[in-house]
């Protein structure tokens, strides 16, 4: 059967809390989604597990190890209450850390970030102490992998290829985001289509890069 132009496009968006860009490009599909019929599912990528043993600098290691810590925690809103409490921490998390430049791997905060997403603040905990969150995680990333993520942001429409991106470098508003996402939708249909990409002229347009900044002065 034909899918009708106002039925909702399946949109699922893999991302890593330490990732500033899966950040940007999630909440340029939050802004889609409030304007056009897409029904959008967040997902876990692990970007400590894709590059565990292959990372020689220290920082993003130990980013990558905290975004873990956070994803632990994720998956355990999963776990608990589906897919809307895994959303609804994320956007918390990011906006915590992403945003506000809070500790990602702090227990206290991903605490605060449950709480803020009206879940059990004890979640964080929870998840932290059970090695069961590790194993969710390792699955999620596998599943993730197995079809065609290798780093984050990864899209995937309808089932369809995974595509690493887009790469946004701000927040968008409404109409500008739909507007995107409406010449986008059309390109990531064309089969021939596997990848496209230009330089990138600047860091990603979030909080925390803003406060470093300022405090160098």
């Amino acid at each position: 059967m034909a899918r009708r132009s106002d039925d909702p496009v399946a949109v699922d968006i893999h991302v890593d809390p330490s990732c500033p860009w899966a950040w940007l490009t999630w909440n340029w599909l939050q802004q889609v989604a409030a304007v056009r019929p897409l029904a959008l599912t967040t997902r876990v990528f692990s970007l400590a597990e894709i590059n565990r043993d292959r990372e020689k600098d220290e920082r993003s290691r130990a980013a990558h190890q905290a975004g873990e810590q956070a994803l632990r925690c994720l998956v355990a809103a999963e776990r608990e209450g589906g897919s809307p409490a895994l959303t609804a921490l994320y956007r918390e998390i990011g906006e915590a850390y992403q945003e506000r430049a809070e500790p990602l791997g702090d227990e206290a905060v991903l605490r605060a970030c449950a709480a803020a997403a009206g879940l059990d603040p004890e979640l964080a905990g929870r998840a932290l102490a059970d090695p069961a969150t590790l194993i969710a995680l390792a699955e999620a990333h596998r599943t993730a992998v197995d079809a065609g993520a290798f780093g984050v942001p990864t899209v995937r429409v309808e089932g369809g290829p995974a595509f690493f991106g887009p790469i946004i470098d701000r927040r968008m508003e409404q109409e500008a985001a739909a507007q995107l996402w409406d010449h986008l939708a059309w390109l990531l249909a064309q089969q021939p289509l596997f990848e496209i990409k230009r330089g990138r002229p600047g860091g990603a347009q979030v909080g925390r890069h803003r406060l470093a900044g300022a405090a160098r002065g």
